[in-house]
């Protein structure tokens, strides 16, 4: 039988060594632990107080016995089954680095689920052992420390069903009388058309565009979809920077594309090697603007500003209480094409000129707070009986969609169905896109059953009995709003998205198809044009026109006076450059 000992000084020294190695592993898979930090840091900020408090008992008593075991390791009976010394000691370098990893991943777990679950089925296994061993191999003791950990997990379970039930309760909500009229027909060109031509644009070999890079807004009618040219490939992010950004108008077919082509430092896809960990621009951001904030890099916008490209990136913090919490905006991160971050809190974003008709209110936070009124009804209500709603997603982009409204405001708008096997559209929910502090929905039930976005692709289908199907792909079933008509507008395309077969819009009432086919080039006011000529022929339309004239009207007005301020602004400074140049001659 092999001798039983505790290790000697080489097999410390080979402990410390695997210790090493599973620092410097972390610290190259989270940015020399500002990653880290910073998930631990979103985790304290957003995580309900009450959910916190059992997420960090239960990484607690899962940690405390392998520290325990740690520190005892020279008076426990460590039993290898081996014939040499070498073989015996080379060992304890997976030991310091399983070691390591484990903890790391526990103290992971109070910012993830998923890190938690991991932990218990690896480290908390070795800490059951450890429990079992220390206590004189005693079952009883074994049992308790078993019934604690589930009623932990029982309780962060629940407390984590309840959570969006109490965070419904803290979104303000004003139920309209009428729908707001949004106009989704200036997003005719699908995000994955606008993609396809955009990659088209771009011949260097070493870049690409990422098609869920993409943002949307609004210059004038044109919805504008934006990429930065990144890097393509490991050994490509981490040697090459980004060489700029490229634009694609979304109000007519072929769309336009508008390409910007200079060097930028930071990207979303770029790395640096810094020795012992990757710099990225998420870790930049992070350290800018503080470990307690999320930057949301999913929903960056790309602007032109002054001839400048900039990318506008959210950051998100949450309000929060013992029992609940929702995001909320907090700001922006504003990268140059040097590599320069401004953080521009929200008290500052209506009058930054960069963030000019962006939708402020990231997609993201938009989503959440209407996921979490679902849960109004409370969990019977919500889980037994199903009386709430569901936001389907249809195509390769998934709501909301922003959209311009007859008022001049952006919204996000959602059309959400009854749950199960129910497909009517029952409530228009709108969230207006400069809504950044106080969580609030707009909701519109519609008064009679409308046809919902999980069936419009049949209806589409069906007008055109024709059509190869199989080689088609239905995209961005978008809802309309027109003299408080739901329409849904759909983008038929060929099957790697370059074509434009048709845009149909469906009358969600009725179930009628208006179709265009575009044969050279098509706009978004002959999409418009199409629509109104086959409602005018139904039904008198002049009151809506009338509404549509004065909000156009209105419009224009704004917009006037923000060319004279321009204006005014611009002969201010030719007049400064004047007289800086005579004054410079005098001298």
């Amino acid at each position: 039988m092999p001798s039983e000992k505790p290790p000697n000084r080489s097999s410390w020294s080979r402990l410390l060594l695997g210790v090493i190695a599973g620092f410097v592993l972390g610290s190259l898979v989270s940015g020399g632990y500002i990653l880290y930090l910073h998930g631990l840091f979103v985790a304290y900020a957003s995580t309900p107080l009450l959910a916190l408090v059992l997420r960090t008992l239960l990484t607690v008593v899962g940690l405390a016995p392998l520290f325990y075991g740690l520190v005892r390791l020279r008076s426990m009976k460590i039993r290898l089954a081996a014939e040499n010394a070498s073989r015996r000691d080379s060992l304890w370098i997976p030991i310091g680095f399983g070691a390591v990893v484990i903890v790391l991943i526990g103290v992971y777990g109070i910012a993830s689920n998923v890190a938690l679950l991991v932990f218990w089925l690896t480290g908390g296994i070795v800490s059951a052992a450890i429990i079992y061993e220390s206590s004189g191999q005693s079952r009883r003791t074994l049992a308790a420390y078993a019934a604690i950990v589930i009623v932990l997990f029982a309780m962060l379970g629940f407390v984590s069903l309840y959570a969006p039930v109490e965070a419904s309760k803290h979104i303000a909500v004003e139920k309209l009388d009428e729908p707001i009229d949004v106009n989704g027909l200036r997003r005719f060109i699908p995000l994955m058309t606008a993609y396809a031509y955009a990659s088209d644009r771009i011949q260097i070999p070493t870049h690409r565009i990422y098609p869920e890079d993409s943002y949307v807004y609004y210059l004038g009618n044109s919805s504008v979809y934006n990429w930065i040219i990144e890097p393509e490939g490991f050994w490509n992010q981490l040697t090459k920077s980004p060489l700029g950004a490229v634009f694609v108008y979304g109000d007519e077919y072929p769309p336009r594309v508008k390409l910007v082509e200079r060097p930028l430092e930071w990207g979303l896809h770029n790395k640096r090697f810094k020795l012992l960990f990757f710099d990225t621009l998420e870790r930049r951001i992070v350290m800018t603007a503080g470990l307690q904030y999320k930057p949301l890099l999913e929903d960056n916008i790309e602007v032109l500003y002054n001839g400048k490209i900039y990318i506008l990136v959210p950051l998100v913090t949450w309000r929060r209480s013992l029992l609940y919490s929702l995001p909320v905006l907090h700001g922006y991160a504003i990268v140059d094409e040097d590599g320069n971050i401004e953080v521009v809190a929200g008290d500052k974003l209506a009058s930054d000129p960069r963030l000019q008709g962006m939708p402020l209110l990231p997609e993201v936070v938009a989503r959440d707070w209407v996921e979490a009124y679902r849960y109004k009804v409370g969990l019977v209500g919500f889980y037994l009986y199903h009386n709430t709603y569901v936001i389907r997603d249809i195509g390769t982009n998934p709501q909301p969609y922003l959209e311009q409204g007859s008022d001049g405001w952006l919204y996000w708008v959602f059309v959400a169905e009854p749950p199960g096997e129910t497909y009517s559209a029952k409530y228009i929910i709108y969230v207006e896109a400069g809504s950044i502090s106080t969580p609030k929905l707009l909701f519109y039930e519609l008064p009679e059953p409308a046809i919902g976005i999980s069936k419009v692709e049949s209806y589409v289908k069906q007008a055109h009995p024709t059509y190869d199907w199989g080689e088609l792909s239905i995209e961005e079933p978008m809802p309309t709003l027109l003299n408080g008509t739901l329409y849904w507008k759909a983008t038929v395309t060929t099957k790697d998205y370059r074509g434009l077969v048709s845009v149909d819009i469906v009358n969600a009432a009725s179930g009628e198809v208006i179709s265009l086919q575009p044969r050279r080039k098509v706009t978004y006011l002959d999409v418009l044009h199409a629509l109104w000529s086959r409602e005018a022929a139904g039904k008198p339309t002049a009151r809506g026109l009338e509404e549509r004239i004065a909000a156009l009207e209105h419009r224009v007005a704004e917009a006037i006076k923000a060319l004279e301020e321009i204006q005014r602004e611009l002969q201010e400074l030719q007049r400064l450059v004047a007289n800086s140049t005579i004054g410079g001659r005098e001298g």
